[in-house]
């Protein structure tokens, strides 16, 4: 698609002009082949010595082309490109004085100045090599007389048609650039844009599951209160166990309120807003093991740190589903165990229980394992699903740092 080329890496990094500049090394290189052999074939007029002294010019102007100019026309008003040509002009003279064919090379010159400086300076050095240029034609043809009107004329209208040329060359590039700004400028749009038409699905999207939340769970929740405040009411003084079990239901209604809220108000949930994570877990391990009778111990190894609050959540989410499938799958578990491990390489969650284990594969139809697998691959890390030592099934969860 057309529109998926302003965000390809050659437009957005490299313009036009940058991207023709192995068609001026190419030029260059044909120029100078082009010259070393008319100065050995047609130059009939230079002697050998001033045949070898051309072509020995020749060869330091493409050595210093290949050790300044070629890089120099990669970057824009560079330190190295002013070196170029402080070496190129002069040796662009040289090669004139010892062969007129060597003018040839100014055809390569001239668009080098006004490629590597700025206007000014092109302008500068563009009359300075065109004056020198105009020098060597007077001396080698000895115009002092009635020959040197003529060749004022022909360095005049030389130096008109590089000045033309640069201005030219000057606005190719600065459209060029201008060009390559205006693409990254609008790739750079269409990403903030993409990211706020991201953001906003996700807010309209949360939105919507806090109206569900708040019109389904929420109520659910309170009316699941009230109905538990009248058992207990009607519940006899003597029936201990079974007014224990509905405070129990009764705390756990209240919290998944809570949690029900915190949704709908897009908040932390309740267990890290006012406690460090290790807290938070080791009082879900405490409230299970109250619940369950189950023998249950957390431990914290290491030295603990902050971590993102998507990464503290979700470690909070995948303790709760632990918690929640060892409540209803692990068939004589007499023992759970937690682990929080703050290492230098990340940290490192372990629930563990003794009991009989499952199959992470027939995980049935619900939802629970592939959530929390989805919730630990969000933030980067691992989840790991299977068999404990020496028996039950160990969920751990490694998150880098």
């Amino acid at each position: 698609m057309a529109g998926d080329s302003l965000t390809d890496p050659v437009d957005a990094g490299q313009d036009d002009w940058r991207r023709t500049v192995s068609g001026w090394h190419l030029a260059f290189a044909t120029l100078a082949v082009l010259t070393a052999g008319l100065v050995i074939i047609r130059d009939a007029d230079a002697s050998t010595a001033e045949r070898r002294i051309a072509l020995f010019v020749l060869v330091l102007l493409c050595g210093w082309y290949g050790a300044t100019g070629a890089r120099a026309l990669h970057r824009d008003h560079s330190r190295l490109g002013v070196i170029y040509l402080a070496g190129a002009v002069p040796l662009s003279a040289a090669l004139f004085m010892a062969a007129p064919l060597g003018a040839l090379m100014s055809f390569m010159l001239y668009p080098h100045i006004w490629a590597l400086l700025p206007l000014r300076r092109a302008i500068a050095v563009t009359v300075a090599s065109v004056v020198s240029l105009a020098a060597v034609l007077i001396v080698r043809s000895d115009a002092y007389g009635e020959e040197l009107p003529t060749d004022i004329l022909v360095a005049a209208v030389a130096l008109v048609a590089a000045l033309v040329l640069g201005v030219w060359i000057t606005r190719i590039i600065e459209q060029s650039r201008h060009r390559a700004m205006l693409v990254e400028e609008l790739a750079a749009t269409r990403a903030e844009l993409a990211e706020v038409s991201r953001e906003a699905g996700v807010l309209a999207e949360r939105e919507r599951l806090a109206r569900e939340i708040h019109d389904t769970l929420a109520q659910g929740f309170t009316s699941v209160l009230l109905l538990l405040e009248a058992a207990k009411a009607g519940t006899c003084e003597r029936d201990q166990a079974a007014r224990g079990h509905l405070d129990q239901a009764r705390r756990t209604a209240m919290d998944n309120l809570a949690e029900a809220r915190a949704l709908v108000a897009a908040l932390p949930p309740p267990q890290l807003r006012d406690a460090s994570l290790p807290d938070a877990l080791g009082g879900l391990v405490e409230r299970f093991e109250a619940e369950t009778a189950l023998d249950a111990a957390f431990t914290v190894t290491g030295t603990p740190r902050r971590l993102t609050p998507n990464e503290e959540v979700v470690l909070l989410r995948v303790t709760q589903e632990a918690l929640a499938n060892i409540r209803k799958h692990a068939s004589g578990a007499g023992r759970l165990e937690g682990v929080l491990a703050y290492g230098a390489a990340g940290v490192t969650l372990r629930i563990s229980d003794n009991g009989q284990g499952f199959d992470p594969g027939d995980a049935g139809t619900g939802f629970g394992i592939g959530g929390m697998r989805d919730r630990v691959t969000e933030v980067g890390g691992i989840l790991t699903i299977g068999p404990a030592r020496p028996s039950g099934t160990l969920v751990q969860v490694e998150l880098p740092s």
